[in-house]
């Protein structure tokens, strides 16, 4: 074989070789993506707290004596729990129970004698009957007849005066055993205890604190939220609470309150306090009341429609879809979203792959992509079809 021949033979495989290997091995195997595919679910509209909120009992209460005196039992300590109507301090009470006594004696005094007061009236309404029954026959002097007159009139006198001081000594009788209760501290409804600020053989002054009591099972959060969000919310939408003690728990609640005013406080940062009701679960945990909180208030929810990630929507209306190992730019029709799902009403089809790590360096329409491992696969071809 000539020498040209045997080369131009050599140098053809070469290309040929360099063409199969270009193909192959030296193949542009794409930038390497996160994905997500369409799918359809549940997508709210929602608003969140400008800051962190807080748990908070509905149900809280400093309580104190009306009266004050000497601490002598306080049962229960911190985080034990009650009942409604239940003694949680009780004060000396020594001297209100004589006075009291002493008042229940005088009543009984006063009792007898109206009694006696009554009986002197009768008679003296009868001695006046038959006295004045005589004066037309002229059998009774003027004097006798002006005389059983003044009895009677005194003998009534006398009685409306003992009635007058049964009434007075009634009324010292209960003052003496409202005095006996205001020196005990009852529980106002079901709860814990949740400080104490005295202990016993303490004297309290009247209206002194002696204890803190809550009812861990009636919570709400307060939680600010930005003023834009003002026309939106009102009494009666739905929320959830989310706790960070509890990750990946949400707890259902119901806005109950939306403050009547902004707090301008801070001029750069004006907020609307608003109050969420929890339900809380039987078989879940109770959230403790002062726990930080996030809310959302969930303003619209549509069920069963197309979504896919927020984040892999471009400026609202684009998203890139995998197609043939290509980012494929597509226009879409948006619906509700949110900072988790954005709602898509036309412009790509179930089960379609589209981009959502769209920061990555060379991510744009056009550009060679595969699926990161664990992504969803890039075989949509069927899928695409179907959208356009």
């Amino acid at each position: 074989m000539r020498p040209a021949v045997r080369w131009s033979l050599i140098a053809g495989a070469v290309v040929v070789a360099g063409v199969a290997l270009r193909a192959t091995v030296f193949r542009d195997a794409g930038i390497e993506v996160e994905t997500a595919r369409v799918s359809r679910g549940a997508v709210e509209d929602a608003v969140t707290n400008s800051e962190a909120g807080t748990v908070r009992a509905r149900e809280r209460a400093r309580l104190a004596p009306a009266l004050g005196g000497r601490v002598i039992a306080i049962p229960k300590r911190e985080g034990a729990t009650f009942r409604a109507g239940e003694l949680l301090v009780q004060l000396d009470a020594d001297a209100a129970r004589l006075r009291r006594d002493l008042a229940r004696r005088d009543l009984e005094a006063a009792r007898h004698a109206v009694a006696q007061a009554r009986a002197a009236a009768a008679l003296a309404r009868r001695d006046w009957d038959r006295v004045a029954a005589l004066e037309p026959q002229g059998l009774v002097s003027a004097g006798e007849l002006d005389a059983a007159r003044a009895r009677r009139d005194e003998a009534e006198a006398a009685l409306r005066a003992a009635e007058a001081r049964e009434a007075s000594a009634r009324s010292a009788l209960e003052l003496a055993d409202h005095a006996l209760r205001d020196l005990r501290v009852v529980a106002p409804f079901d709860g814990v205890v949740s400080q104490r600020f005295v202990e016993v053989g303490e004297t309290l002054a009247p209206g002194q604190p002696a204890l803190e009591v809550l009812n861990p099972r009636r919570l709400y959060v307060s939680a600010p939220l930005d003023e834009m969000d003002i026309a939106r919310v009102r009494v009666g939408l739905p929320a959830r609470v989310t706790l960070d003690p509890y990750p990946g728990r949400a707890w259902q609640g119901t806005v109950s309150r939306v403050a009547p005013f902004v707090n301008d406080v801070v001029q750069q940062n004006r907020t609307l306090e608003i109050e969420v009701e929890l339900a809380l679960d039987p078989a879940g945990p109770l959230p403790k009341p002062g726990t930080s909180a996030d809310v959302e208030v969930i303003l619209d929810r549509h069920d069963g429609v197309l979504r896919v990630p927020t984040f892999a929507v471009i400026e609202g209306r684009r998203v890139l879809v995998v197609q043939n190992g290509r980012a494929v730019a597509r226009d879409v029709e948006v619906g509700l979203r949110n900072w988790e799902w954005t709602e898509i009403a036309r412009g790509v089809r179930e089960g379609e792959i589209v981009v959502t790590s769209l920061d990555r360096a060379g991510v744009k329409p056009g550009a060679a992509v595969r699926p990161a491992a664990g992504g969803a696969p890039a075989d949509t071809a069927k899928a695409a079809a179907g959208a356009r």
